[in-house]
């Protein structure tokens, strides 16, 4: 069945992998991509909204994950919105789900969500194509990854031509949230440097042979995940927990629900540190799971990375990363920063979960601007 494809596939479980062709497939061409992004994200993290900025690209992911609960949806977190696909079965729920989150993106953030599709078919009309393939990460996170051009053309389409986005509709619309998480501390590197590294070529080869540089000079990838069991503190700032209470509330009830996120921290912090057990969660392993469940490395017809490196580690990369560019073999842009942000979708505290990692101070948003001067003028 079509509303199957995407739970069906076949996995690989190395990252070093997503650049074989061998293990993508292209994808049933009736399921809809879904593009959600914020306006004027660059502005908003400049005036240092950039918590807020990942909270709703998690919230649009969430969104469709909870109002399509019986089938698996493949997406891509891309720091300031999401890429999701789903099947025609479930496309009036999601876009229910995603105007939902426009609503409250607007109300309660004051943030403009552009939110519009396309169906696969009429992307692979126009001479591109959708190729998939599933990245096991743990046996609790299973992350699509995509190549073949019809992303890339999907979200131009959507972002220049209003015929495939949507408009508010007058009467208020209702989303479920759940799983949604913001209750970590910033992630500060344990290298020099916390950077997100945007990395855009036309050939797989060219993918495969930057990322063999990365693993010989930032380390494989457990080496330069920014997530480690040492590096995760569960916060205890107000203003910080204030993102994760913003979601659903306004006012004083905001201020309750701050309130009663700090309380079960400090219950999550005793439960850690003397690794008690409820049910079936043991606290004292919690930590374990989170870094077995990121999301710090992705493909979606462009290379999304964050990072830990040291300035010289770093400074290899730029340079070898221009040299490539000068001889037109690919477009990057990079944002360099001291810590990461985590933003997390927690279904089972001990099972289904992921945790969305991005540098902190604007991320991928801010790495896209650096790739998107350089792509102008370029024949890439």
């Amino acid at each position: 069945m079509s509303e199957d494809f995407w739970r069906d596939l076949s996995h690989f479980e190395s990252f070093d992998e997503s650049f074989n062709p061998d293990h993508y497939c292209e994808f049933n061409p009736d399921w809809h991509l879904f593009i959600a992004d914020i306006q004027g994200s660059t502005a908003a993290i400049i005036e240092g909204k950039y918590k807020d900025v990942n909270l709703i690209g998690a919230l649009c992911i969430v969104a469709v994950l909870n109002t399509c609960k019986a089938i698996e949806i493949p997406y891509v977190f891309g720091g300031d919105g999401a890429s999701i696909l789903v099947p025609s079965s479930c496309f009036q729920q999601a876009k229910k789900a995603l105007l939902a989150t426009k609503q409250r993106s607007l109300e309660h953030f004051n943030m403009h969500l552009r939110v519009g599709s396309i169906q696969l078919k009429e992307l692979y009309s126009r001479g591109t194509s959708l190729k998939v393939a599933k990245h096991k990460v743990s046996k609790d996170y299973f992350q699509a990854l995509f190549q073949g051009g019809a992303m890339s053309l999907g979200d131009k389409m959507i972002k220049e031509d209003p015929q495939y986005c949507y408009e508010l509709p007058a009467e208020p619309l209702e989303a479920d949230f759940t799983g949604l998480e913001c209750r970590w501390q910033d992630i500060h590197s344990y290298k020099d440097e916390t950077i997100s590294l945007l990395i855009y070529a036309k050939d797989l080869a060219v993918y495969k042979q930057s990322l063999h540089f990365i693993n010989q000079h930032l380390g494989e990838y457990k080496q330069r995940n920014p997530v480690r069991e040492s590096t995760l503190k569960l916060s205890f700032s107000p203003e910080t927990l204030s993102h994760e209470a913003k979601v659903n509330h306004k006012g004083l009830s905001r201020m309750k629900f701050t309130t009663h996120i700090w309380l079960v921290n400090l219950l999550g912090w005793f439960l850690m540190r003397f690794n008690i057990q409820t049910g079936e969660t043991r606290w004292g392993k919690y930590k374990q799971q989170i870094t077995l469940t990121t999301d710090s490395e992705k493909f979606d017809d462009i290379l999304r990375m964050t990072c830990c490196v040291h300035h010289h580690e770093r400074e290899a990369l730029v340079n070898y990363l221009q040299k490539e560019f000068e001889a037109q073999r690919l477009c990057y842009g990079i944002h360099i920063t001291d810590r990461a942000l985590m933003t997390c979708l927690v279904f089972e505290r001990m099972g289904s979960q992921v945790h969305f990692i991005d540098a902190a101070d604007g991320g991928y948003a801010m790495a896209a601007v650096g790739l998107k001067k350089q792509l102008q003028g370029l024949s890439l």
